[in-house]
């Protein structure tokens, strides 16, 4: 505050009459670098723990893998020794077979078949080629062979399904085929009194479930466990296949005495002229429909032609039920 000569202060522009002046100071820049807290911009001390036991835990996880890695090996070279050891001494020997008869196999012919060596231990027995021995009876579908220790073998078979019987051209004979083509074994058809022995076939093809196949020419010459490879019985069996199984239930038995010759005969007895195995779709077709035209009145239908058939018609009140054999 400046003084005028008469002694009084006299106030400075701006300056309110009454207050003191006071003394503002301005902020200034500091060019002292700041200091920054030594941890700022390093890892934490936590984090550096963490890691380092990570690293302790896998190197202590790869010793206990080596450790159970060798006593595996360790356990395996004993195993093994062991194995050698029991399979040169008399240890498990077999001493019987338990075998599970079927229908047209023995107990008694599956130990046979099966062929074990005496003296043969649950550990040496090779259980393939014994299976491979008792494929060889045709009524064989599967075989399981099992070690039943201490000193018993099981053997269980499934048998073979019949699939059809066959009767030979002439004579009485006839044979089992099984399922997937394979001859089984022959059997003499007997016919009671009254019967041909075409119905007395189909009674015993019946019990079994199986289709008749009668008329088959000589040339066919089954061999038990054989499979069957005529062109007849082929074209019987795509017949089989391609037929509906509606209408493949009403057929009885089959007529084979040539490819171009087969027939068959329906459960209500009329006989249908097939012939070779070709536009079987269009034959079963022509056929069901005359028999739906003109029921219980047919006797024969012929569709070796499927465009241009022919059939046999007689009053129904005449026409007697047939056997569903031929001949």
């Amino acid at each position: 505050m400046a003084k005028n000569t008469t002694g009084r202060a006299t106030p400075r522009k701006g300056t309110p009459r009454g207050k003191s002046e006071k003394l503002v100071r301005k902020p200034t820049l500091s060019t002292k670098p700041i200091s920054m807290p030594s941890s700022v911009g390093k890892p934490k001390l936590p984090f550096t723990v963490s890691r380092s036991r990570r690293q302790v835990n896998t190197a202590d996880l790869l010793q206990i893998v080596l450790r159970v890695a060798a006593g595996l090996v360790a356990l395996a070279v004993v195993g093994a020794i062991s194995f050698f050891v029991l399979r040169n001494t008399s240890t498990f020997t077999i001493t019987s077979i338990d075998a599970e008869p079927t229908e047209h196999i023995s107990a008694e012919d599956i130990s046979v078949l099966a062929d074990v060596a005496e003296g043969t231990t649950l550990l040496t027995v090779d259980t393939e080629v014994i299976e491979e021995n008792i494929r060889k009876n045709p009524w064989v579908a599967e075989v399981s062979v099992s070690r039943e220790f201490p000193d018993r073998l099981g053997i269980s078979i499934v048998e073979r399904r019949v699939d059809a019987l066959v009767v030979m051209g002439t004579g009485s004979l006839a044979w089992f085929l099984g399922e997937g083509g394979v001859w089984l074994e022959p059997t003499n058809i007997e016919p009671g009194e009254g019967q041909s022995v075409n119905d007395a076939a189909l009674l015993i093809a019946s019990e079994r479930g199986a289709i008749l196949v009668t008329d088959v020419p000589a040339t066919v010459e089954p061999q038990a466990g054989a499979t069957a490879e005529d062109d007849v019985l082929a074209a019987v069996m795509q017949y089989r296949s391609e037929l509906s199984e509606e209408f493949a239930a009403q057929v009885a038995s089959f007529s084979a005495p040539s490819v171009e010759g087969i027939s068959c005969v329906l459960a209500n007895g009329v006989e249908v002229s097939l012939g070779g195995p070709t536009n079987i779709e269009s034959k079963e077709t022509v056929v069901t429909e005359l028999l739906e035209t003109y029921p219980g009145e047919l006797t024969y239908i012929n569709v070796r032609v499927p465009s241009n058939p022919t059939y046999r018609r007689i009053d129904s009140s005449t026409v007697q039920p047939g056997s569903g054999a031929v001949g």
